[in-house]
Order: structure tokens, then sequence, then C-alpha cells
């Protein structure tokens, strides 16, 4: 088991901060557990598709939103988090 999620000197860690709008780290009084839930997925992209703006779980789909293309991939989640 590890403390960060990647393999980094924990000074880099606590220095970059975030990730993705996402704290890196966190502190925990002594004697506390904290719990993580993980999505992964991967799809195919169409043509003309440009950036990842969000990802959105919702109603058992999968929304990745490019915000620049306009052009949204919807997909069927087999799992919830």
């Amino acid at each position: 088991m590890a403390s960060e999620p990647f393999y980094l000197p924990r000074r880099e860690v606590i220095q970059t901060n975030t990730l993705f709008d996402t704290p890196t780290y966190r502190w925990l009084p002594a004697k506390s557990t904290i719990g993580s839930a993980f999505l992964m997925f991967y799809t195919r992209t169409p043509a003309g598709f440009k950036q990842v703006d969000d990802v959105i779980l919702e109603n058992g789909k999968l929304t990745i939103v490019d915000r620049a293309s306009r052009v949204n991939i919807v997909l069927a989640a087999s799992r919830s988090l």
C-alpha cells in the first residue's frame, strides 16, 4: 500500500498540490483512516474530438464532455462508484 497514487517523492507531490483540479495529498489526524474509489475506462474518440473537459457518471451512463468541439461521448457504465 502506498501513501500517494503516483510514484513520486512526497516533497514533489506536496509542491504539485493538485492534478486535474483534485488534491494530490491530504493531511490526516493520527490514527485516522480514509477511503477512495476509482473508476477506469477507455474508449475510442470520434474524429474532431479535441479534449476531455469533464467526465460525468449518472443514471448508468458515463459522459465524456469536449466543450471545444461540442462532441460528447456517452458510454454505458457497467459499474457505479
